[in-house]
């Protein structure tokens, strides 16, 4: 089955250039497009699409509102984030709202196609440039690691929780070990471990999740 797209941007230009990139693809498949945040929103409920290519300067209200309002009517339906925003502001707020992906208007066709193939195998997607910037949020915010309910969020225990946020402060595997006491071995099976319970395959989809779950306040 090939990924149903909806494309929402204010520019038809804009919309006709993606649809055109996207559809030279064979596993995609462009089902319609919206000019506006509310159209967006009445569009993925009655298409039902596999991802979303939102906008974020959109007439009506923000791309990350309308994010926002699929996500929670349709979780199963993924959003990637194309915009001209590099503020680290917009990534953040995009992920809290529940993207899978934030890529800018400057990317390679070929990157943008990656990008929503990998938002749709739930792997997520940051731009190059903007993924250095995930990973520092740890360092900037590790007080504010705050698990929903005050305990340790599951499915995690509450070492490869500790983990996790060693790994978002862009700590290595061995310094990991040595502050936690644990062999350089140990710490990398807590990664593996980590990352196939929260279905990422990276440290930078790690930190995503943890935002979009709330474990890290923006």
């Amino acid at each position: 089955m090939p990924i149903r797209v909806l494309i929402v941007d204010d520019h038809a230009l804009l919309r006709e250039g993606l649809r055109q990139v996207l559809q030279l693809e064979p596993d995609i498949e462009v089902v319609g497009e919206a000019g506006s945040g509310g159209e967006a929103v009445r569009r993925a409920a009655q298409l039902r699409p596999d991802l979303v290519v939102m906008d974020i300067n959109l007439p009506d209200m923000s791309g990350i509102e309308a994010t926002r309002q699929i996500r929670s009517a349709a979780p199963s339906t993924q959003v990637l984030v194309l915009t001209i925003h590099d503020q680290e502001e917009y990534l953040l707020e995009a992920i809290a709202a529940g993207a899978s992906g934030f890529v800018l208007k400057d990317v390679e066709p070929r990157a943008l196609v990656e990008a929503v193939r990998l938002c749709c195998r739930g792997e997520g997607y940051v731009h190059p440039t903007l993924s250095a910037r995930v990973l520092q949020l740890g360092t900037r915010r590790r007080e504010r690691w705050t698990p929903l309910g005050g305990g340790i969020p599951e499915p995690l225990t509450r070492r490869e929780f500790e983990v996790l946020q060693l790994v978002a402060e862009g700590v290595s595997n061995r310094e990991i070990g040595q502050r936690l006491f644990i062999s350089e071995k140990t710490v990398k099976n807590h990664i593996t471990s980590i990352f196939r319970k929260l279905g990422v395959s990276d440290r930078t989809q790690a930190v995503i999740h943890a935002i979009r779950e709330g474990w890290v306040k923006v």
